[in-house]
């Protein structure tokens, strides 16, 4: 029973990096974009979460609606703000300001909230038992916004008008022009999914991994890692990455310490982008461009 509890703690946290990771994919889908902040998004998520809760809202759904709705907003003003006066001088310069911000998203959360985690209340408490197991169903709710996400993703990228614009508009932007496709709007758009994606994501992992403290850095390290492992231009890939880098760390996490893993973690990012930069489910033609 001892590696069905592995496995679900594996699951949870996978699902865990598959919000970050999601938030990658959907960026360099849509922009050819990089971000970095994403794991930070995260953690700033979570803490205007922990404020409204504060502020005395006990309805915790409730508050994640509304910090999905803040992270929106977020989103295009990061867009406006930090993509887009640098983005003119090619993908990697709007790469660099993303590592840029992660530093005032840190800083700033700090200075705000102060450098500990808070304890969070969860969204849903209880949990089902199946034999010597049990499944908290904080868990079932992430792995099912997990899913949920990974299946409008894919339907958006795939099936969607607004999907197929975004991707040409990344692809080729000056022939996307050329078609009547509003390139700055499908920018902002995806930025806004992102930044709503990941603040959703703060609200629902900060029960488990508190809220705020030194875990952005950490998160956009494994949900990358993640993204890269199952090919960061296929949501499948992405969600099948993700869920399997959780399920070995939590593996791993019995006989190692967490002061071993994470450089496990690193060297194994480096590897897959040495040796299958596409990933596992990656598109052979995909470029960052």
């Amino acid at each position: 029973m001892r590696i069905l509890d592995l496995l679900v703690s594996g699951l949870t946290l996978g699902s865990i990096y598959a919000l970050v990771a999601l938030g990658f994919h959907l960026v360099f889908k849509m922009t050819g974009v990089i971000d970095f902040a994403q794991g930070d998004k995260v953690v700033i998520g979570g803490l205007i979460g922990l404020t409204l809760v504060n502020q005395g809202l006990s309805a915790v759904l409730v508050v994640a609606l509304i910090v999905l709705a803040a992270g929106i907003v977020l989103g295009i003003a990061y867009d406006a703000i930090v993509i887009l006066p640098t983005q003119g001088n090619g993908p990697i310069a709007a790469i660099a300001a993303t590592v840029g911000i992660t530093l005032v998203f840190a800083n700033g959360g700090q200075l705000i909230w102060g450098p500990d985690g808070k304890p969070f209340p969860p969204v849903a408490t209880g949990g089902i038992e199946l034999g010597e197991v049990r499944i908290g169903y904080q868990d079932l709710l992430i792995w099912a916004v997990v899913l949920a996400v990974g299946i409008g993703l894919a339907l958006l990228l795939g099936r969607s008008r607004v999907g197929r614009g975004m991707v040409a508009a990344a692809t080729d932007p000056l022939a996307a022009t050329a078609v009547g496709v509003n390139v700055a709007r499908m920018r902002a758009i995806a930025f806004a999914l992102a930044f709503g994606l990941a603040a959703l994501a703060g609200v629902l992992v900060a029960p488990i991994t508190l809220a705020g403290g030194a875990l952005g850095t950490a998160l956009t390290l494994k949900g990358f890692t993640g993204a890269v492992l199952g090919g960061l231009g296929s949501t499948r890939g992405v969600l099948a990455g993700a869920l399997l880098l959780g399920v070995i760390e939590s593996e791993l996490g019995v006989v190692m310490s967490n002061n071993v893993v994470e450089p496990i973690v690193l060297i194994a990012l480096i590897i897959i982008l040495l040796v299958m930069p596409n990933g596992l489910f990656g598109l052979r033609r995909q470029r960052l461009a």
